[in-house]
Parts: structure tokens; C-alpha cells; sequence
């Protein structure tokens, strides 16, 4: 999306509430968002994944941002190159784009990039986020050949979310993308992955992604969803967004390991599940070989994420070395099938 001058990545619709300053960055569209359960609706007003691109010819810029219900992080990148991580606050927070010492200067750039190094990035993540403004001379949006052409769309929990990732650049999700030379989509919803009908049919018909993973979902199992309802639920999201793309491969990630793994009868305070977590597993697996579509694959989550002690104290969110190990075997999974999609 592009809004005054400035490319808004991972945006689908801003948002002006009552008695706030500037506009929500929300990662879908209210038409959507306003059909979802209460928790997803709020999960999608948050901003991972969302990127402020812009490019500036090296002239002084500065962005103004808020952040509500609590403090924020970003970080800053010229293209691929990172610059500095910052505290977005509850009150007008300006981050001043610091000048480069080689960057600018003629006969720097590199060969290979994915982000074209004059591209500044500020990377979000944390609560709900409000653009006030971004200010500069000759301020203008990056031309899409200095961005990643292919597109990557990330569906899933609050791991997907990127909950316990220390920046907004180790989401799994992020990393993935960026050792497969990807922009990401993350349409990951914090507590929310519930396979909403919804939400299943607005990914399916969107147009802007050449391959996709769908993680689901410790959410649902957690919460005391069946593992018939489950089953049901998540076959309806991968067929219908497989049937509407069918030449775009499509990765079911199965339950990551986590508590219930460790120790079966460990249960989140006020959760009542109503099985355990490979029976999710199970349905997932099974899903997949039932449609037997070319373009949709499966990967367990204990292949991506092997080893326990890489997740976070709460042994449910990976941490920064969980993510990285998740992000370097999923993108080995889903390579070749990109060069099989688009050889």
C-alpha cells in the first residue's frame, strides 16, 4: 500500500479511531477483520510483519509513530544492511534515519541484494501501532525492482506472530523469507489461529503471494477445540486456499513440539484440551494426503523445530535460536518445490 509517499508493507487498511493521533496500521481489510472472533480481530490490529518503506536520497527523514496499549519495537534497515533497533512508546515517538557513513556513497551498492541498500525499512512489532508521519525531502515510495519480486504468506499462531522473537527481523516467518529471497505476508494471529472460514476465503482470493505455509494450530488445541472440529475447520482453509491457487505450493506445518510434548499431562493455566497434540498432527497429516493436491505439502513441526531446549522459558514460543532453527529447515523444505513451481 502506498500512503503519502511511503510504501506500507504488510498494510491492508489504515485506520483512524477517536482520540487517537495518526492512522492504525491493520493488516487486513475491516471487512474481513470485523467477522472474526474478538481475540483475531485484535491480533490483526498488530503490527508484524508491517514494514514503513521509503526512499530518500540520503536526505535527513524522520518518522513519527504511537504506540497504544503499550511500547512497541522497530528496526531500522537500509535495504538489507541493519541499522539500530528502537522503542516505539505511548506517546509521539520520532525516529530520526541516521545518515550512513559508506552507504551513500557512489560505487557501494552490491551486486546482489534483496532490498536495494537506499530502501529504509522500519520493521514493527509489539501492540497497536499509528503512523503520525513520515517527514523528508524528496521522500518517495522504492520501485518494486528494489524489492523482493517473489512473495511469501505466513499464516499460523502466535509463533507464526513471532511472539517471543527478540526483533521484529527473527521471526521465523522473516527468516524463512530472507534465505529464500521472499517478501513476507505475516498473517500471523497472536492466541487467534483458528481457521476462521473468513479469514481462509480472504487468503484464498488474494492475489499478491506466490507460496504460502499454514501452521495450525496449537491455538485451537489449547483451547478445547475437538480434534474433529479441528479437522474440519482446517480442511476447509487449505482446500479452499489451495483450490483458488492452484499453482502456488501451499506447506501445512503441523504442531510445533511444546509443553504438552515435554510432559503430557502439563497444561497453560485455564486450558482444557480434548486430546493431545499428535492427534492434531494426525488430522493435519491426514488432510493433506485426502486431497492429494500437487501444490500442497506437509511438514511435521518437530522436523522444523528439533531440539525443545530452543524454546522460549514458557515451552510453547520458540526463542531467537528456535526461530532460526525453524527458519533453516523450512526454507530447505519449501525450496524445491519453488524451483518445481518456477523453473
Amino acid at each position: 500500500m502506498i500512503y503519502n509517499n511511503i510504501w506500507l508493507h504488510n498494510v491492508e487498511e489504515l485506520i483512524r479511531l477517536e482520540g487517537r493521533k495518526g492512522v492504525l496500521l491493520q493488516r487486513i481489510p475491516e471487512y474481513v477483520r470485523s467477522c472474526l472472533r474478538p481475540n483475531t480481530q485484535n491480533a490483526y490490529r498488530k503490527p508484524s510483519g508491517v514494514e514503513i518503506r521509503f526512499v530518500s536520497g540520503w536526505e535527513p527523514a524522520s518518522i513519527t509513530l504511537i504506540s497504544y496499549q503499550g511500547e512497541s519495537k522497530a528496526g531500522l534497515f537500509f535495504g538489507d544492511f541493519q541499522v539500530g533497533e528502537y522503542v516505539i512508546k505511548e506517546e509521539e515517538t520520532t525516529i530520526e534515519i541516521p545518515e550512513p557513513i559508506f552507504l551513500s556513497k557512489p560505487g557501494t551498492t552490491p551486486e546482489k541484494f534483496l532490498f536495494h541498500p537506499s530502501v529504509i525499512r522500519l520493521l514493527l512489532s509489539g501492540n497497536e501501532i499509528h503512523l503520525v508521519g513520515v517527514k523528508g525531502l524528496g521522500i518517495r515510495p522504492p520501485d518494486k525492482d528494489q524489492m523482493p519480486a517473489l512473495k511469501y504468506l505466513a499464516y499460523g499462531t502466535s509463533i507464526t506472530h513471532g511472539e517471543a522473537a527478540s526483533s521484529p527481523a527473527l521471526t521465523y516467518a522473516k527468516q524463512t523469507a530472507w534465505r529464500l529471497g521472499a517478501d513476507v505476508f505475516n498473517l500471523g494471529a497472536s492466541g487467534a489461529a483458528y481457521c476462521e472460514k473468513e479469514l481462509a476465503d480472504y487468503i484464498a482470493n488474494r492475489k499478491d503471494w506466490d507460496f504460502a505455509t499454514v501452521c495450525i494450530s496449537v491455538n485451537m488445541l489449547n483451547q478445547g477445540v475437538s480434534v474433529e472440529e479441528f479437522y474440519h475447520k482446517a480442511k476447509y482453509m487449505v482446500n479452499t486456499i489451495a483450490a483458488e491457487n492452484q499453482g502456488k505450493p501451499i506447506i501445512c506445518i503441523s504442531l510445533f513440539p511444546f509443553f504438552m510434548d515435554v510432559n503430557i499431562h502439563l497444561r497453560w493455566p485455564g486450558r482444557y484440551p480434548a486430546c493431545g497434540p499428535e492427534d492434531y498432527r494426525k488430522a493435519l497429516e491426514r488432510i493433506v494426503e485426502e486431497l492429494g493436491l500437487t501444490n500442497v505439502h506437509l511438514v511435521r513441526g518437530d522436523e522444523l523445530l528439533k531440539d525443545v531446549t530452543l524454546l522460549s522459558h514458557d515451552l510453547i514460543h520458540p526463542g531467537d535460536y528456535g526461530m532460526i532453527q525453524i527458519a533453516q529447515n523450512l526454507a530447505e523444505f519449501i525450496r524445491p518445490t519453488l524451483v518445481h513451481q518456477y523453473k
